[in-house]
């Protein structure tokens, strides 16, 4: 086959664990949706524990007929059942566990509070319009990536559904579908029943780390297998360097990476960084390898050369929509700091340590740790240590060292290691493996040090969004470190006892697993709480400026408004944005409070509407003020004041109604406690 019938075939099976998990995922919401559990109460956690149970079991069943029958009969039967469950499982396991989590509200976690109004603000722009455009400003280049959002936008409107209602199922199958590709991807690199096992656990370590942002978890469960394909376009390159028709192309490769890279940075700015970061580095890693054994220095710039066209190919995806603000920049449009890294919260404060949490994902961790340091453990350190560790034995008397050291060669580990029944790697590719997963964990740590640093001048690297990508490295090589530590367990046991050896893995690895997937974080249960404690919507108040705007679509408007969830429910422009940090720099959020201001310091009505017309912004088509007594109409703006830990306070910007008294220049309503004025 091909090098390019192959791409086209992983392409399309791509493609089809995506639409297999997609419906897995919906059909599961479905299911959960026709439930009637009572609200609040433990019933959904308690259906979800049962529910966790039986899918551990039917897995490992599955897994292990799965795997003989393969043995015996190829791709046959065994293969295909083994990529359903690789495919459907995780999705299910994804769905259900959010599904029942959320069971009785309509919304996300924390509905439409904090990040997720803007989140949801900005599926409803691309619902109204495919055009690429700023989910809040009318007259600014945009700069928060839009991919995830602008698909949710476009399939809410093709399923005809209002995309404030259509963003909790499509952030579910999100979730679902993570682990459904990042099963195929890892097919594609070790044993199968391995990659369903990485599937599966990718599912869960998403569902406790990363539930509340599924945009960036779409890319993180694909980062791993970035990273060992860039490993292995390196061994490529240097190998067709030295013998130009030796080994495999290495084009597919480029191109694979490159197109992951540019999609990252369509959907999330600090993943596709840490991304190209490490692609980078595994660059720089065998370089130095190459130049620190004098190897042929040839390699080098082939290696270099992939590199730069792998950046080249994800430069381009990514001006597709990067283009816009980058033209708005050169071309002298006034701009101001992004403060969005100055955000700073607790779990930001300390370095990710899975590893030691009380639990089987924290144990699982552990071992992960354990299993990449004993993998790639550099020789010459490993002869230092022992010589350490042997005078250390002769210190203290240790007479039974050198006898230990003699059994450990009773069994022949790569006998061991290809022996049937364990979907381990081969040996070459299991260092890769722990390369790969090892440099994820020492470059996260790299960027909380970094990020550590950079608090001396008030911002920061926003390190907790690696917590994700720490803890699923750690989880994925814990897998394998188990794999390989039950396999020794049994290998060096007594022959009459293997069963039981057997018996004891299987039920502790079958209660773990249980354990790990009815788990529920702190705080995707206060999310979960927010999101059915979250206010309806403000219907009076669309209503009302529905009527008063006849022949003009929500979009045609600019609105401030003391509602910001109104831009949850219609594609309204604003003329400020609801928070700083998600504000585009080319908004100039600063100088638009500052115009706020001054508009709230004019006496006339002919004054104000002139000062609207005449200002450096588009100014506001309607305004929704809060009645603070009958002589104050207040709009609060959000005040940005991070790294603090409030993050951001509201300022009362307070208009009187004797501005608005021009029946030619504004017309006035009175809706409940609020006040609808829109300009003539």
């Amino acid at each position: 086959m091909s090098e390019a019938r192959l791409l086209l075939r992983r392409g399309s099976e791509l493609v089809a664990g995506l639409v297999v998990a997609a419906l897995v995922g919906a059909l599961t919401l479905t299911a959960i949706d026709a439930l009637s559990l009572p609200e609040p109460s433990w019933l959904p956690e308690a259906l979800g524990a049962t529910v966790a149970a039986g899918l551990v079991a039917l897995a490992g069943w599955l897994l292990l007929r799965g795997g003989r029958r393969g043995r015996g009969s190829g791709r046959g039967t065994g293969e295909r059942a083994l990529w359903f469950l690789g495919t459907a499982g995780p999705a299910f396991l994804a769905s259900s566990h959010l599904g029942l989590l959320l069971n009785g509200t309509p919304h996300y976690l924390f509905g439409l509070g904090g990040d997720q109004l803007n989140r949801v603000a900005y599926v409803t722009r691309f619902a109204d319009s495919p055009a690429l455009s700023d989910p809040f400003y009318a007259d600014a280049a945009p700069f928060y990536p839009p991919q995830w959002f602008w698909v949710g936008g476009r399939l809410a409107a093709l399923a005809g559904v209002e995309a404030w209602e259509f963003y909790k199922p499509y952030a579910i199958v999100t979730m679902a579908i993570a682990g459904a590709i990042a099963f195929v991807a890892w097919r594609w690199l070790v044993p199968t029943r391995l990659a369903v096992l990485f599937g599966l656990v990718t599912a869960v370590v998403g569902g406790h780390t990363n539930a509340y942002e599924p945009y960036s978890w779409i890319l993180i469960c694909l980062l791993p297998q970035v990273v060992v394909a860039t490993f292995l376009l390196c061994a490529r390159a240097a190998a067709r360097s030295r013998d130009p028709g030796a080994g495999r192309p290495t084009w597919p490769l480029v191109v694979t990476i490159g197109v992951y890279l540019g999609w990252a940075a369509l959907a999330y700015t600090l993943i596709a960084g840490v991304a190209a970061l490490l692609v980078a580095l595994v660059v720089v890693v065998v370089v130095v390898d190459i130049v620190r054994h004098r190897a042929d220095r040839r390699v080098v710039g082939a290696l270099i050369a992939h590199l730069a066209a792998t950046a080249g190919i994800s430069m381009l995806i990514a001006l597709v929509f990067w283009h816009r603000f980058l033209l708005a920049v050169l071309g002298g449009a006034e701009t101001e700091s992004s403060v969005a890294n100055d955000f700073a919260p607790e779990i930001g404060s300390r370095w990710p340590l899975p590893m030691f949490e009380v639990s089987a994902a924290g144990l699982l961790c552990l071992i992960g740790l354990a299993w990449v340091v004993v993998t790639v453990w550099p020789d010459r350190a490993g002869r230092l240590a022992d010589r350490g560790a042997a005078s250390l034995g002769a210190r203290i008397g240790d007479r039974g060292a050198s006898r230990r050291h003699a059994d450990d060669h009773d069994y022949d580990d790569d006998e061991a290691t290809h022996s049937p029944g364990w979907p381990l790697p081969a040996p070459d590719r299991g260092l890769v493996l722990a390369q790969a997963l090892g440099l994820m964990v020492v470059t996260a740590f790299g960027w909380y040090a970094l990020s550590g640093l950079r608090a001396v001048t008030g911002s920061t690297l926003l390190p907790f969004r690696l917590i994700p990508v720490v803890t699923l490295a750690l989880a994925l090589a814990g897998v394998v470190g188990s794999l390989a530590l039950a396999r020794w367990a049994l290998a060096t046991s007594p022959a009459d006892s293997r069963g039981r050896v057997t018996a004891v893995a299987v039920v502790v690895a079958g209660l773990a697993a249980i354990q790990m997937v009815q788990h529920v974080s702190e705080e995707d249960s206060r999310f979960a709480a927010a999101a059915r404690e979250a206010p309806a919507a403000p219907l009076e108040v669309l209503e009302a400026i529905d009527e008063m705007t006849p022949g003009r679509e929500p979009s045609d408007l600019v609105v401030l408004t003391s509602v910001p969830t109104v831009y949850a429910y219609r594609p309204y422009f604003t003329f400020q944005a609801p928070a700083q940090a998600y504000a585009t720099p080319a908004g100039r959020y600063t100088a638009r409070t500052d115009e706020v201001r001054e508009w709230a310091s004019i006496d006339s009505p002919r004054e104000l509407a002139a000062a609207m017309d005449s200002g450096p912004f588009r100014g506001p088509d309607v305004m929704v003020f809060d009645r603070e007594g009958s002589r104050n109409w207040v709009v609060p703006v959000a005040i940005n004041e991070m790294p603090l830990a409030r993050n951001n306070s509201r300022e009362k910007i307070r208009f009187h109604p004797e501005q608005f008294e021009d029946p030619a220049l504004f017309d006035v309503r009175e809706v409940g406690s609020r006040v609808v004025v829109v300009r003539r």
